[in-house]
């Protein structure tokens, strides 16, 4: 009895694949690795959308942040050397330090960036360089208390081919004035 089992394992072990076993295994394996490919080709361009919002509204943050800033602890706006209600805008605002020091600062977004500047200093970048200014409004608001100014600012970036662009709006009202 134990003879006929050996013959028979050894047939089949010795049976070999087929050529149509042979085709749909290869056709099963390049169906798995085809959708593991487009899953991390999709992965990819997730992390690239990813990286560029988080680019985008770190940029635009920070540059409100530190224009609003200044805005608030400065006494008025140099109208005259402004450039108001149109893009790309600049604004330049005087005020008074902690030693009674008077100083102008400069927001300048004609160049594609925000660059500022302290009485006259070398003006400085405040976006990133993967960042570009696409629209930068400063609107004067004045009545007979106090001075304000509204800031429009988009910023927009390119990875590869993705293009996105993201608006930020604020307002301050400058504390020496009123």
């Amino acid at each position: 009895m134990s003879v006929i089992f050996l013959k028979i394992k050894k047939k089949i072990n010795n049976r070999g694949v087929s050529l149509i076993e042979t085709v749909l295994y290869i056709t099963l394996l390049l169906l798995i690795m085809s959708v593991i490919v487009q899953t991390f080709i999709s992965m990819g361009g997730v992390y690239k959308n990813i990286k560029l919002t988080r680019e985008l509204e770190s940029s635009g943050a920070i540059v409100m942040e530190s224009m609003l800033r200044e805005i608030r602890n400065a006494k008025s706006v140099v109208v005259g050397n402004s450039v108001l209600g149109t893009s790309p805008g600049i604004l330049e605002i005087s005020g008074v330090d902690e030693s009674l020091n008077i100083y102008n600062v400069v927001f300048d977004g004609s160049s594609g960036s925000i660059l500022v500047s302290k009485d006259g200093v070398t003006p400085v970048a405040l976006t990133s360089s993967s960042v570009s200014i696409s629209n930068l409004i400063f609107t004067y608001i004045s009545n007979a208390n106090s001075e304000g100014v509204r800031i429009e600012l988009e910023v927009s970036g390119t990875i590869g081919t993705l293009s996105k662009s993201k608006k930020f709006y604020g307002f301050a009202v400058l504390r020496g004035s009123y």
